[in-house]
């Protein structure tokens, strides 16, 4: 049988490993901004590349890099849309700002705080509308995305690295695919955790109440 790398390989044969990074940057960015794409499974997939055309470690570096940068690029854009679409030209829907602050204030963390909370535990979807939309300081909220993303990305890189040089290549491209199936389930169950953990929680008047702060510099 075919190990995933190879299969990967097949599938985007016609990119080739470099274009397999654009196409790796762009479905970070995709699951930033729009749906979600299973991220985790797409970067190990990237990393179990059956020739990269780099040494090991170069490769896994701009893997990495991709996953990072992709999840900077994607909040970032979706960040400028709501914040110069619809808050600064005050068409955001009550109803959905409500909504948001509401949300926000049933959560254990209610500042930019949330986004490394959000690596473990996914609670929050689009977090770059909750940026624009509650406010948060754009310089510090993409600190969080870019620490947050390097932290995640790079603990299943090394786990994906040791794997590699513990078993040969078919079973460490299999293990690995079941490792990123694993992640994703992880952070779904703890994301249930966190929602039922929440759910019974008074809101936070401050800030399901509709107060904002004082507007911050800095963005796109």
């Amino acid at each position: 049988m075919a190990s995933v790398g190879e299969f990967f390989a097949g599938l985007f044969a016609f990119l080739g490993p470099w274009g397999s990074l654009v196409a790796l940057l762009l479905i970070f960015v995709v699951d930033a901004m729009l749906i979600p794409t299973l991220p985790e499974i797409w970067f190990v997939l990237t990393l179990s590349f059956a020739q990269p055309p780099t040494e090991p470690a170069a490769w896994r570096a701009f893997v990495l890099l991709m996953a990072v940068a992709g999840e900077a690029i994607g909040n970032s854009l979706l960040y400028a849309f709501v914040k110069k679409a619809f808050i600064q030209r005050g068409r955001m829907p009550k109803s959905l700002d409500a909504a948001m602050r509401k949300w926000t204030g049933f959560l254990l963390v209610h500042d930019e705080r949330l986004i490394l909370v959000n690596r473990v535990a996914p609670v929050v979807p689009m977090v770059g509308a909750f940026i624009a939309a509650l406010n948060w300081s754009y310089p510090k909220s993409l600190a969080y995305i870019v620490i947050g993303a390097a932290a995640k990305y790079g603990a299943l890189l090394v786990l994906v690295a040791y794997i590699q040089v513990t078993y040969d290549p078919a079973a460490a491209a299999s293990i690995t695919f079941v490792l990123a199936l694993a992640v994703v389930a992880t952070s779904a169950i703890l994301s249930l955790a966190w929602r039922r953990r929440t759910a019974h929680r008074a809101p936070d008047p401050s800030i399901s109440g509709g107060r904002t702060r004082p507007p911050q510099s800095g963005g796109p």
